[in-house]
């Protein structure tokens, strides 16, 4: 337990009274500095406390142990940076934790933390708007996908045992056969901007791209001739089972929502199943451990329905020792950091959408990047 008589660090910019207080509240290092090199005139509140750390896309946070003063601080906050996470956990544990709040900035792309909290599912009006961390984790997480697909074709596990044990091609089969990835096909649940930058950087490498979406995107604004070239996707299609039989790769970007949540349980892979028509692909989750549960995706390689998983994302994070996924040869696990949020990121998000707030007399409506919260999105 952390000592709830913490003090609370802040340093404060002088207040321009026309521009409201940013208060940043975040397990993030170096948020504040980066916002305040890329606008020293920005009136911050940067709150300190021990009951907040983290690493990497790991937030711990105990709500109780917030010192006094950094209760009072976020009561007072009109504006908030932080993790979705800690925003839940606090609200849950005091619905009036936030009671000034109109407007907060998350530090992640995925806000379903908040939707999974009793305060939002038990709330009928949320007083305040919330705004996504958008624009800025299609390049990373699209390195991250095409690497472990690399890594996994020229099987660079094997060779690093084999240099372990001095064996010069040692596993043999592994590291000889290999495929092209411009003969192969990469399936991509969930087309936004982070699955848009995955299939640019798949056609760079001459692989052809699926993309799986709820609404095939009108091609009124791209000519059709140079739709791939624009967006990195090939071909289109509103029908799963299609998309799951296309892929030798399947990578899902698909958000936490409750038309997304066990969207591949109940069986659904073995439509990628060689004996359903599929390619006994490799599933790839960067988007949220919810579209599968573990009971399901371990079904689905017990029977061969897919030939491997590599998971950047979980149900339950951290990942508990207990899973059966641990000791799994066919199953990579990763600790939900192929996209992190970089510090240097937050300005280019935030401070656009603070001009507009300041502009619009504090007011939410213009805000880019808002989450409906009827939608879960």
């Amino acid at each position: 337990m952390f000592d709830a008589s913490i003090k609370t660090t802040m340093r404060c910019q002088p207040t321009i009274t026309s521009r409201p207080t940013v208060t940043v509240f975040s397990s993030i290092q170096g948020i504040a500095e980066s916002l305040r090199h890329a606008d020293p005139n920005l009136p911050l509140q940067v709150v300190q406390d021990e009951a907040l750390c983290g690493y990497g896309g790991t937030v711990e946070f105990n709500p109780s142990a917030l010192s006094t003063e950094t209760k009072t601080i976020l009561q007072q906050a009109e504006i908030l940076i932080s993790e979705p996470a800690v925003v839940a956990a606090l609200l849950d544990h005091d619905s009036s934790a936030l009671s000034s709040l109109k407007w907060c900035q998350s530090t992640y792309a995925g806000v379903d933390p908040l939707f999974n909290s009793s305060f939002v599912s038990s709330s009928t009006i949320i007083p305040w708007k919330l705004t996504r961390f958008a624009g800025c984790f299609g390049p990373p997480i699209a390195e991250w996908c095409i690497a472990r697909i690399i890594e996994h074709e020229r099987s660079f596990v094997a060779t690093a045992k084999d240099q372990l044990q001095k064996s010069w091609a040692g596993s043999r089969d592994a590291v000889t056969n290999y495929r092209y990835l411009s003969s192969m096909t990469l399936t991509i649940l969930g087309c936004g901007d982070i699955g848009r930058c995955i299939a640019r950087a798949a056609k760079a490498f001459g692989m052809k791209t699926v993309g799986y979406v709820r609404t095939i995107p009108s091609s009124s604004n791209i000519d059709n001739r140079n739709v791939a070239e624009e967006t990195g996707v090939d071909e289109y299609t509103t029908d799963l089972t299609s998309a799951l039989q296309s892929g030798d790769y399947i990578v899902s970007v698909l958000p936490s929502t409750p038309t997304t949540r066990g969207l591949l349980s109940k069986g659904a892979l073995k439509a990628a199943s060689t004996e359903k028509g599929g390619l006994c692909p490799v599933f790839i989750n960067v988007g949220r451990g919810d579209v599968i549960d573990e009971k399901c995706l371990l079904e689905a390689l017990d029977k061969k329905y897919i030939s491997g998983a590599i998971l950047d994302v979980f149900v339950e994070e951290p990942l508990p020792t207990n899973r059966g996924l641990w000791s799994r040869p066919d199953v990579i696990v990763s600790p939900h950091v192929s996209g992190l949020t970089q510090a240097s990121d937050v300005p280019k998000v935030f401070l656009s959408n603070y001009q507009r707030y300041v502009e619009n007399d504090r007011s939410t409506s213009e805000l880019k990047f808002l989450v409906d919260w009827k939608k879960g999105y």
